[in-house]
């Protein structure tokens, strides 16, 4: 009767082990799992900044070229691209102001010279996943240090629309002086 105990408690002490096991096992691959989910969550938040980014400096762009007087001027505040009123008909150069993808807020980065809106940039700390295999027109992006450093200035060639030869810069830089993100602001939408 005792040898019988002792291949029970024996029996049990394997399996309870075996369990443990495939627990810790499990686990592991719950947690890698985890970091597959998280990165292809931020390789699609990634996306999706580069498109809002692209979409609001064409606006920018167009709101620029449309301008109907001699003298060319960016738009005073993001909302001036949702309804543009200058002409005899009024524009609508962005049909919403997208959400940040990095940060889930509606507030943008402003890049700004003398009071009018050139470019906008995430304000998110984070750094990027993707460094490299830009297309022609982000290739200043590669090796950015965090998302601010992506910023998406009007004048940036794409789908024919160019202001300047420079990619990272405005048209007219004897008009426009060169922007950075010490002379940015925050662009916070009103509710």
């Amino acid at each position: 009767m005792v040898r019988s105990m002792r291949n029970g408690s024996a029996q049990q002490g394997f399996t309870y082990i075996g369990l443990l096991m495939m627990i810790a096992i499990s686990g592991i691959g719950l947690a890698a799992l985890g970091e597959a989910w998280h990165t292809a969550s931020q390789r699609e938040k990634e996306r999706e900044l580069l498109f809002a980014g692209e979409q609001i400096s064409k606006a920018i762009s167009r709101y620029y070229q449309q301008t109907s007087s001699p003298i060319k001027e960016y738009p005073p505040t993001l909302e001036a691209l949702l309804l543009d009123k200058r002409g005899p008909k009024p524009q609508h150069h962005l049909r919403r102001i997208y959400i940040d993808p990095m940060t889930a807020s509606r507030e943008w980065g402003l890049l700004q010279d003398k009071g009018r809106i050139v470019g906008v940039f995430s304000r998110s700390h984070g750094r990027p996943f993707k460094q490299d295999g830009f297309d022609e027109v982000y290739q200043g992006f590669a090796g950015a240090e965090s998302y601010e450093d992506w910023q998406f200035v009007a004048g940036q060639k794409s789908d024919g629309i160019t202001l300047s030869t420079n990619p990272r810069t405005p048209l007219d830089s004897a008009a426009v002086s060169s922007v950075d993100k010490a002379s940015a602001e925050t662009f916070i939408p009103a509710d």
